[in-house]
């Protein structure tokens, strides 16, 4: 993608969509630049799909297009799978914020959700179209569903707890305990 961002590329684009104006008034020669475009870009970034480099720019917790796991980390707090699949792994996470909830997005995908069983957890499950399996053997596939761990339900209000906010369309998700 840093391709289609260079001064070479839209300097030749420039230059194309100069020289097709030209071509239609001096010789009556009509070149569709818009759509010669954006099949250049369909092929630019098929060729890029086939040789197995990324054909556009993913941060380290996103899944887009492939296959991954990610270990949850105390800085961030949003990761999303889209047609993708993935496992992301909060069971190593140290912090808790009340006010910060961790949120995961699986669009078109599948994703794991690895939760520590000593660790008090809350999953607020959101799903439309989805299957999203949980430890408590109940599976979400359209609305909204609450899942409190054992650890949770027993633990003090006074013990930190950690939330995740799991959002699910068109997917496949599964919270499993660690």
């Amino acid at each position: 993608m840093d391709f289609l961002c260079s001064g070479l590329f839209w300097g030749t684009i420039l230059v194309l969509l100069g020289a097709s104006i030209i071509l239609k008034a001096i010789f009556h020669i009509n070149i569709p630049i818009v759509r010669t475009f954006f099949a250049l870009i369909l092929i630019y970034w098929g060729i890029r799909v086939l040789v197995g480099g990324a054909w556009c720019r993913t941060h380290t917790n996103t899944v887009l297009f492939s296959e991954s796991t990610i270990m949850a980390s105390d800085q961030q707090s949003e990761y999303s799978i889209i047609f993708g699949r993935g496992v992301i792994d909060t069971s190593a996470l140290k912090t808790f914020t009340k006010d910060k909830p961790i949120r995961i997005n699986t669009v078109f995908g599948a994703s794991v959700i690895k939760i520590d069983r000593a660790t008090p957890t809350l999953v607020k499950v959101n799903s439309a179209f989805a299957a999203v399996k949980l430890p408590d053997g109940n599976v979400a596939t359209f609305g909204n569903y609450l899942y409190k761990n054992k650890a949770y339900t027993d633990a003090p209000d006074s013990i930190p707890r950690r939330i995740i906010e799991l959002s699910t369309v068109f997917g496949n998700s599964i919270v499993d305990e660690m």
